[in-house]
């Protein structure tokens, strides 16, 4: 350790000594721990004060004493129940290296105020709980039940409630054989067959908070109550009819305005009898009724494709993607992710008769353990790994003998083969313009990206991008490159090379399209997007004409 190191060390320490805190102890690597008092507005309070990192990429930990812990009340934000408090968001201040003293200042002042306002400050304590809700409900003791939210119709007012092995939680599903695929998917063991079901219930307000959430039919009724008369009426409604005895278990679901929460119970600890008596009983003995807590995971598809997006997503769709090859892979993956193969009319068709080979390796999507599989196929199955509860159709053969080409809602052309986008152009128009198409390429060795969308008789079609006239016949119409690309040859094969940032580039600059096409706005449908320090003719994005001697589209 340097002077000016030890230095800094000494003021921190200074510091520390000043405020009360006393080291007691010392770890290899320079971690230690302090006890000391923090002054809150009423009462002080011992804590320790661990540090570890003395670059403080983690802040200090501040841990109130246990014997503390029982000042604040159960349900409380910012301390969990070892006692440590989180003072500040993860990377939301930046403590100074360079100024240890001032930094461990920071986390202390700051955590005295957190602690302060837990203690103190009740409509703080109310609101902080009730927006990190899913939290709470997730950790207090007894820790929640995990369960995951899959697939369920939208509108639903029930789906089936399915129990995972290996201590999995539950899945809520529309059926078996989906909640089958998600427990697969996240290893939760296999599912158990049950005849449980779970009821979904939808309020706009957060719940209140009491001194700890319901562990008993008794302490439900009491805060739903308190929390939405509809929403307790309704489980009423529900807790008079057979249905709530017809099975083992009986699940509440509750969308709040942060998500969901779940609870379960068995309703038949009365026996056999007519709903009215069982329903009595619940009220009567509710005390002796557990109720367990479910911490739902929504992997829905609703929400995993639409969380991160401001616009419509790719679900109901038919979208048939031709050419799975370095930009087709790589576009595809971002297709799922907006939504793609989703809803229930959405499918992605994958189409390419190719089969991945090493020298597509360096560009490609897809690795090793795909070598020698059919482009496609292997990347259908990549993709349902990833995301199991999508519908995708690989296509092995060639486009050429693919009859569903145009029988969708959108045609993307990702070979980046012009012969193949002119075939496809040609087949669109003879089928007068059935869907909108979107072609991606490659211009040269990567320097730049291109795209053209098109759709009605209003637009260019691909074949407009190259002149008709005599003079400048098959020319480019708007021309890019100063230089022809450079070329490689192995044996009888030859290759453009360009690395793999220039397949990316492309698929996220049709994904860009495709999101505006989401929008409904897919303005400029002719674009380019060139890579930084290429000497290329500046080309602009805009909405071309169709060339009036076309002998593509202005033949038919």
């Amino acid at each position: 350790m340097s002077a000016h190191s030890r230095a800094l060390l000494a003021a921190a320490l200074q510091l520390l000594s000043e405020r009360g805190f006393r080291q007691i102890r010392y770890a290899p690597g320079g971690a230690r721990i302090f006890r000391g008092p923090l002054q809150l507005s009423t009462v002080p309070l011992t804590v320790n004060l661990l540090i570890w990192d003395w670059d403080f990429l983690e802040y200090p930990c501040v841990r109130v004493m246990a014997s503390d812990t029982a000042r604040f009340p159960e349900l409380r934000p910012h301390l969990n129940e070892d006692g440590d408090v989180c003072y500040f968001s993860r990377r939301s201040v930046v403590l100074d290296r360079y100024d240890p003293a001032t930094a461990i200042a920071q986390c202390l002042d700051q955590a005295t105020a957190v602690l302060d306002k837990i203690l103190n400050d009740h409509h703080y304590l109310a609101t902080d709980v009730q927006n990190e809700l899913l939290v709470h409900w997730e950790r207090q003791r007894p820790q929640a039940v995990s369960a995951w939210l899959g697939s369920v119709k939208h509108g639903a007012i029930q789906a089936p409630l399915h129990f995972a092995t290996n201590d999995g939680g539950v899945i809520l599903a529309d059926d078996y054989k989906a909640a089958a695929t998600i427990a697969s998917a996240l290893h939760l063991g296999s599912i158990k067959a049950t005849s449980n079901r779970c009821w979904l219930f939808h309020v706009s307000t957060l719940p209140p908070v009491p001194p700890h959430f319901p562990q008993n039919v008794r302490e439900l009724f009491d805060w739903l109550r308190e929390w939405d008369h509809r929403l307790y009426k309704a489980v009423q409604r529900l807790l008079g009819t057979d249905d709530a005895y017809a099975f083992v278990y009986l699940g509440l679901a509750v969308h709040t305005p942060v998500g969901w929460i779940g609870l379960l119970f068995n309703p038949n600890l009365g026996g056999k009898a007519p709903a009215s008596k069982m329903k009595a009983v619940l009220h009567e003995r509710g005390e002796m009724i557990r109720v367990e807590r479910l911490a739902f995971t929504d992997v829905s598809p609703e929400f995993v494709h639409t969380r991160n997006l401001l616009f419509r997503d790719l679900s109901g769709l038919t979208i048939t993607l031709v050419g799975c090859g370095a930009i087709g892979s790589q576009l595809a993956a971002a297709l799922i992710r907006l939504g793609a193969g989703q809803g229930s009319n959405g499918i992605l068709r994958l189409v390419d008769e190719e089969d991945l080979k090493a020298e597509n390796l360096g560009r490609h999507y897809l690795g090793y353990d795909r070598l020698g599989q059919n482009k496609a196929s292997a990347l259908r199955s990549e993709l349902l790994a990833q995301f199991p509860l999508s519908r995708t159709e690989a296509v092995p053969y060639s486009a050429q003998h693919d009859r569903m080409l145009f029988r969708g809602d959108l045609l993307i052309d990702a070979t980046g083969d012009e012969p193949v986008s002119e075939y496809l152009n040609a087949q669109w128009l003879e089928q007068s313009r059935p869907c909108p198409v979107l072609y991606c390429w490659i211009k040269g060795n990567g320097e730049c990206v291109q795209a053209l969308f098109v759709d009605g008789p209003q637009d260019a079609c691909f074949r407009c991008l190259r002149e008709s006239s005599q003079d400048v016949y098959r020319q480019e119409r708007f021309p890019v490159l100063k230089q022809p690309p450079m070329r490689k040859v192995l044996g009888c094969h030859a290759f453009t090379p360009y690395a793999v940032t220039a397949p990316l580039q492309a698929a996220a600059l049709a994904a860009d399209i495709l999101c505006d096409w989401a929008k409904g706005d897919v303005s400029p449908r002719y674009r380019t997007r060139a890579r930084e320090n290429v000497d290329i003719h500046p080309t602009a994005n805009l909405d071309p004409q169709p060339l009036a001697d076309c002998p593509a589209c202005t033949l038919l």
